[in-house]
C-alpha cells in the first residue's frame, strides 16, 4: 500500500489507537484488588497518568512541528505499549504509578499527534466536521476496546495487557509505513533546542503568545469539564467493581453501550450544532445537561436505575467533547495548531488529574461524594462558558 496522506487513513489510525488505549480498562480494578491495594489507587493512578500527559503534552504539540506528526505517534504507541506491559506485571503501588505516568506521557503524544494531523489535512471548512467525526471515532473505539478488554479480562487479566502491548506496537510502526506525514518539511532540531522543548515549562511558554481574555476563560471550561468527567467516570469505572462486584465482561459491555450512544451522538447532535448553530452558545446547554444527569445518578433508587442515570450522563458527556476541541482550533493559523492541541490536552488532564484525586480522596468519605463534585463542577463550567460566550461577542 502507498504511502499517502489522508484524513480517512488518520480516522481508521484514531480507532486503532481507542482500542489499543481502552484494553486495560475493565480490568485495572481486577488487577488492584488482586494486588490488594487501597481504594485510593484507582485516583491516585490515573491522576499520576493525566498529570504526566499534561506535562508533556504542548511539547508533544511542538515536537511534532519539529520532526512530525507520524513520527511523534510512532515513538508515543511503542512506548505506551511498553509503559502497559509493565503496568500488567507491576507487583507494587510504586511500580503501578510509575507505569502510569510513563503511559500517562506518551498517550498525551499519540493523542495530540492524530488531532493535530486531521487539522492539517483538512480544509479550513471541514475542521469542525472532522473533528467531530475524529471525536466520534474515539467514542466507538473506546467501546470496542471495553469490550475487547473485558473479554480478554474474563480469560485472564493478564492478557488483556498483553494483547494491548503487542497491539500498541505494532499500530506505532504501521502507521509510520503507511502514513504520510502531514508535516511537509520538519524543522532540523538541534540539541541545544531540543532541550529547551523537552522543559515542559518552556513548552507553556511558548503558548504565551496565544492567549487572550477569552482564550483564558475557554482553558477554564476545558479545566472543568476535564474535572468533572474524570471524577464521575473514576467513580463510576470503581463503583461497578467495588460495590457491585460486576466481573470485567459486563464492566465492558457497559462501555460499549456508552460508546454506541457516544458515536450515535456524535453523528447526530455534534454535527447538527457544530453546523447550524453558534457553537458556543450550544456549549452553555450541553454542560448544563452534563450538570443534570450527572446529579441525577444520586436519585435514590435501585441499580437500574443508576445505570440508565448514568448512561444519560455519559451520552450528554459525549456531546461537549468535540465541541470545545473545534473551538479551540477555530479560526487558527496552521503554525499554531500543534501548540493549541497540545494546550488544549494539558489543560484537560490537568482537569483529568485533580478530577480523579478528588474522586479518589472523597470516595472513602461517601461512595456518592465524587459524583456530587462532578455535578458541581459542570454547573461551573456553563457558567464559565456563558462568560466565554459573552466576552467572544464582543
Amino acid at each position: 500500500m502507498i504511502k499517502k496522506k489522508s484524513v480517512f487513513r488518520m480516522m481508521v489510525i484514531t480507532v486503532l489507537l481507542g482500542i489499543g488505549m481502552n484494553f486495560h480498562h475493565p480490568v485495572t480494578p481486577t488487577l488492584y484488588t488482586a494486588m490488594e491495594l487501597p481504594s485510593r489507587i484507582f485516583g491516585t493512578s490515573m491522576a499520576v497518568m493525566c498529570f504526566f500527559s499534561f506535562l508533556t503534552s504542548v511539547f508533544w504539540g511542538e515536537f511534532s512541528n519539529h520532526i512530525g506528526r507520524v513520527k511523534v505517534f510512532t515513538i508515543s504507541c511503542v512506548c505506551y505499549g511498553l509503559a502497559q506491559l509493565c503496568l500488567g506485571f507491576s507487583a507494587s503501588e510504586l511500580a503501578v504509578l510509575i507505569s502510569r505516568g510513563a503511559a500517562g506521557a506518551f498517550s498525551g503524544g499519540a493523542i495530540v499527534a492524530t488531532m493535530a494531523y486531521v487539522i492539517d489535512v483538512s480544509e479550513p471548512s471541514k475542521q469542525a466536521s472532522n473533528l467531530a467525526v475524529y471525536t466520534a471515532m474515539q467514542s466507538v473505539s473506546l467501546a470496542a476496546g471495553y469490550l475487547l478488554g473485558g473479554v480478554l479480562g474474563t480469560i485472564h487479566f493478564q492478557l488483556a495487557f498483553n494483547v494491548q502491548a503487542v497491539w500498541m506496537i505494532l499500530l506505532g510502526f504501521g502507521t509510520a509505513f503507511l502514513v504520510e506525514d502531514s508535516i511537509v518539511d520538519p524543522q532540523t532540531v538541534k540539541p541545544r533546542e531540543l532541550l529547551r522543548t523537552v522543559n515542559p515549562f518552556n513548552s507553556f511558554a511558548s503558548a504565551r503568545s496565544l492567549m487572550s481574555k477569552v482564550m483564558i476563560l475557554f482553558l477554564i471550561v476545558v479545566f472543568l469539564t476535564g474535572f468533572a468527567t474524570n471524577c464521575h467516570e473514576n467513580a463510576f469505572n470503581y463503583f461497578l467493581k467495588a460495590e457491585l462486584d460486576f466481573k470485567p465482561i459486563y464492566n465492558g459491555l457497559i462501555k460499549a453501550v456508552i460508546g454506541v450512544i457516544g458515536l450515535i451522538a456524535n453523528f447526530s447532535i455534534n454535527l447538527w450544532i457544530i453546523r447550524r448553530t453558534d457553537a458556543k452558545k450550544s456549549l452553555i446547554v450541553v454542560l448544563a445537561l452534563c450538570a443534570l444527569t450527572a446529579a441525577g445518578a444520586l436519585i435514590p433508587g435501585n441499580l437500574t436505575l443508576f445505570i440508565a442515570m448514568n448512561l444519560a450522563f455519559f451520552t450528554a458527556n459525549a456531546v461537549y467533547q468535540p465541541i470545545t476541541q473545534a473551538l479551540s482550533v477555530e479560526g487558527r493559523k496552521n503554525n499554531e495548531v500543534g501548540i493549541i492541541t497540545g494546550l488544549f490536552n494539558a489543560i484537560k488532564s490537568m482537569g483529568n488529574v485533580l478530577g480523579s484525586l478528588a474522586a479518589g480522596m472523597v470516595y472513602d468519605l461517601n461512595r456518592m461524594f465524587p459524583f456530587m463534585l462532578s455535578a458541581g463542577a459542570f454547573a461551573l463550567s456553563a457558567a464559565a462558558a456563558w462568560t466565554y460566550w459573552r466576552c467572544a461577542k464582543r
